[in-house]
């Protein structure tokens, strides 16, 4: 047992030394905790748009501590639809910060059937995918500056399945909806750039 202890305790001392040195790198919204965000999203030629941006707006402020606000949704039914966007959100809205945040290339594949047979097996799976890339740019309305822009990519997959064997029977369905696939590629490009 003494023999053990020096070893045990270099280890530890080792192990010490190299965590010191390896931070946690703080993403962009992290840095705006507490601040006023609008938040717009484009999506064409998707019909998707004000649900999609509803979802981000709320995951967004589930995961942050700021306060999301969809400008265009009050420009709309406001008496300012002629206004530009950034002197509306300052303006009239008080906000700090205007994420803008653009898809494109979505790209939504037809479900694909593959078919595996082996003795006394058969599986049966139907996939569907989505890509797409995803574009934003951070402004800072006070000053008319772009702080953070960039892109990243995203996908996913939906798969139905049916496995057949000496043991009966298996389903997995699920409708195909192709705004599901959109809004998971939206998230996994999200998790992909340095916003989230």
């Amino acid at each position: 047992m003494p023999k053990r202890m020096p070893w045990l305790l270099s280890l530890l001392i080792l192990a010490l030394l190299l965590a010191t040195g390896c931070e946690v790198e703080e993403r962009i919204l992290q840095r705006f905790t507490g601040e006023r965000l609008g938040l717009i999203l484009e999506t064409d030629p998707y019909s998707y748009e004000r649900s999609l941006e509803t979802r981000l707006i709320n995951y967004i402020k589930k995961r942050f501590d700021l306060q999301v606000i969809n400008p265009k949704l009050l420009m709309d039914n406001g008496p300012y639809p002629s206004r530009m966007l950034e002197d509306f959100c300052r303006d009239e809205l008080g906000l700090n910060f205007l994420l803008a945040i653009k898809l494109t290339d979505i790209i939504v594949n037809a479900p694909q059937p593959n078919l595996e047979i082996r003795p006394h097996k058969v599986n049966v799976e139907v996939s569907s995918s989505c890509s797409l890339t995803l574009i934003y740019t951070l402004r800072d309305l006070s000053t008319d500056q772009i702080l953070y822009f960039g892109q990243s990519n995203g996908s996913s997959k939906a798969t139905n399945k049916v496995k057949a064997s000496e043991g009966g029977v298996h389903f997995d369905f699920k409708e195909f909806d192709p705004y599901e696939l959109i809004e998971d590629a939206m998230f996994d490009a999200l998790r992909n750039s340095e916003l989230l």
